[in-house]
């Protein structure tokens, strides 16, 4: 099976080094990293003449990622077909000299690598994660997505310009990617409301239709205290006058098209507000 893997190279500072990108593309190989950590793959990539990429990349910058890469996934020269010992996806593209010697791809090349080759949830977590982690400027991204002609380069666009790094996790941003594929924008990542006798921060929020929506992690209240403020939080913003949907991981991940449906449920009961003209 081959997939395009043309992102190219990018230095440290982020901006990508010169040249027409060239088409690569990508084949299940014979590596493994077993149980390795992010430096022993890096310098197990170096050896194999390569750089981590894609959500083993991502993984290694400690992004927030939905799911775990069966395989891992390493960029090779173009020119480079060197038996590999055991199994991971292997891409061929080029490689700038940092990526040769870091043995990762340049965060920008790797979180645009990952907004157009993974599902557009998936890729909105990683580069919302990317932007809250600092080490990408969203100019950047803009940049090197505009250059890009990969398969797939229409959508790392339209995750770049969803992105959001106020979002607080991974699940929360794939929460938002499910709405946004939909056609629902309107969303806020961590909105706070504050109104008279009432200050909460939600995990999504429509402040004009007053629709609030909550990620519900397995064990994300932590204690009994955490858990009566959060219901008590639920119950406040209810009152006040909010309609609230709440969401477990398994919804957002296994069935998307029901949390859409909710939300248009939702945003139908309440008629968005008019905002009065300065």
């Amino acid at each position: 099976m081959r997939s395009s893997c043309a992102t190219p190279p990018v230095g440290r500072s982020g901006r990508r080094s010169r040249g027409a990108p060239s088409a690569g593309s990508a084949t299940t190989a014979n590596v493994e990293f077993p149980g390795a950590s992010g430096h022993d793959e890096r310098a197990r990539a170096v050896r194999a003449g390569g750089a981590l990429s894609h959500l083993s990349a991502a993984r290694s910058y400690g992004w927030g990622v939905l799911r775990e890469s069966v395989d891992v996934h390493l960029v090779v020269p173009t020119n480079s077909h060197r038996p590999l010992r055991a199994g991971v996806q292997r891409h061929w593209a080029p490689l700038s000299d940092d990526e040769r010697h870091d043995g990762i791809t340049d965060p920008v090349r790797t979180a645009v690598d990952c907004a157009r080759s993974l599902p557009f949830h998936e890729g909105l977590a990683v580069v919302d994660s990317a932007l809250r982690s600092g080490r990408v400027l969203r100019s950047d991204l803009e940049h090197a997505a505009a250059q890009t002609r990969s398969p797939g380069a229409a959508q790392a666009r339209s995750v770049i310009r969803h992105a959001d790094e106020r979002a607080a996790n991974a699940f929360e941003s794939a929460l938002r990617g499910h709405l946004v594929s939909a056609g629902i924008t309107t969303f806020v990542p961590q909105l706070v409301v504050a109104e008279t006798g009432l200050f909460a921060v939600v995990d999504l929020g429509d402040g004009d239709a007053r629709v609030a929506l909550e990620a519900d992690g397995h064990g994300v209240h932590g204690t009994r205290r955490a858990f009566a403020a959060d219901l008590r939080r639920h119950d406040d913003l209810q009152s006040a006058g909010w309609v609230t949907r709440r969401f477990a991981w398994e919804h957002v991940m296994f069935e998307p098209g029901w949390v859409v449906a909710q939300v248009r449920s939702a945003l139908a009961q309440r008629p968005r507000r008019r905002r009065s003209r300065s």
